[in-house]
């Protein structure tokens, strides 16, 4: 077997795993999509940073998916919740009939946004928990006494205590830090405060204050360096949940991998056989790949993934399967010929694990791969045009 034939057969199969690799990425996105997998895990997200990690105490986790909920009834929120939910529906619009009640139900699950911006979780978080309004009841800061959003935070469970029972040690301690404590506005503020605040989150946001007192003085300026630290904080939270929701992904796109290529009939060993057998296959599978190079981004181009699977030129599909357990037993005794079914069947589950987890690798893996092929079956890229900016070559 020469060179060209072996890049042509190599051309071949990674053209095949990357149209089942679309297949099968459209497949995972409408999953993701219709169970709202995405939104689901970036709700659980915020509720383990907000109660401080999976080891929380389950009394914290109720705590923190009841803050949680208020954050996501927050207009600002709540307005990325109702464009995700229209987003589902002309999904769920496309898709089967499955009855009114079922619908309906399905459209209820829906439980937020699939993305928030970091700087409408920190607006959120501190509006919800009235820091900006705690903070415009404070003492004016003097020389002798300063007050910062760090001693803020230590006190803010304290709050309703203190203004409630004169006697205790917290109606001091925020007697110290506050104008008026009998003022109804600001007890009114008190009042409102949350109770479902985790002590987790209020150690976490006392550190980010406490850091942002060493980098601004002043407590305007400190609230604004505090929701930036806020923001941050929320980003580097995301990005491990990020990681999570990928590696859970990439499990599922293996699951849908095998299961397309059992469906679909893809064995790996039967396609590299029957390219390397027969050169009419062979030439208008690599002239495809070679004319379709733009396959993954061009709308037009994807639409004939279809086409191609329902060709029965393509060593894929059902029809495949008598070439597969094909055997000639001239010869062969009925237990020979026994061992040698059981290994074509196990042959053929190999070939179809090792199709599954190609086209899990996904489309722009292949897709890449695809390209680098190409310019090695065209003896490398073409040069580059000779213009009269450039010197020409001697």
């Amino acid at each position: 077997m020469n060179l060209p034939v072996v890049v042509d057969i190599t051309l071949g199969l990674v053209f095949i795993y990357l149209i089942l690799s679309l297949l099968a990425s459209e497949i995972q996105e409408l999953i993701a999509t219709f169970l709202q997998w995405r939104a689901k895990h970036l709700k659980h997200s915020i509720e383990l940073l907000i109660a401080g990690g999976s080891e929380t105490e389950g009394a914290d986790i109720t705590k923190a998916r009841n803050l949680v909920q208020k954050l996501y009834n927050d207009p600002l929120i709540n307005t990325l919740n109702q464009q995700a939910k229209r987003k589902v529906e002309q999904l769920r619009k496309k898709a089967k009939e499955v009855g009114k009640e079922t619908k309906q139900a399905l459209v209820e699950k829906q439980s937020g946004p699939s993305y928030l911006p970091s700087e409408t979780f920190a607006i959120t978080l501190l509006d919800t928990l009235r820091i900006p309004q705690l903070i415009n009841h404070v003492k004016h800061p003097s020389e002798d006494s300063k007050i910062d959003l760090h001693i803020i935070l230590e006190s803010y469970k304290q709050l309703k205590e203190g203004i409630n029972n004169e006697n205790s040690p917290s109606h001091l301690t925020i007697k110290k830090i506050y104008r008026d404590i009998e003022d109804p506005e600001f007890r009114n503020v008190v009042n409102t405060l949350p109770d479902d605040v985790t002590d987790n989150l209020i150690k976490s946001l006392a550190v980010i204050a406490q850091r942002s007192r060493i980098k601004i003085g002043d407590l305007t300026e400190e609230m604004n360096q505090f929701k930036n630290e806020i923001e941050t904080w929320f980003d580097r939270s995301m990005d491990r949940a990020s990681g999570v929701y990928k590696r859970n992904a990439k499990g599922v796109a293996i699951l849908i991998g095998i299961s397309v290529a059992i469906l679909t009939n893809t064995d790996t060993f039967h396609i590299v056989n029957r390219l390397s057998q027969d050169s009419a296959i062979r030439s208008t599978i690599t002239q495809s790949a070679s004319q379709r190079t733009d396959y993954i981004n061009d709308p037009e181009a994807r639409r004939k993934i279809d086409n191609l699977l329902a060709n029965n030129s393509l060593p894929i599909g059902l029809q495949n399967i008598n070439q597969q357990f094909e055997l000639d037993t001239r010869g062969l005794n009925d237990g020979i010929i026994l061992l040698i079914r059981i290994g074509q069947v196990f042959r053929l589950i190999g070939g179809w694990l090792m199709s599954g987890l190609a086209i899990a690798m996904g489309a722009p893996f292949w897709f890449d791969i695809l390209n680098k092929v190409i310019n090695v079956r065209n003896a490398g890229p073409k040069p580059t045009a000779y213009t009269k900016d450039q010197p020409s070559q001697k």
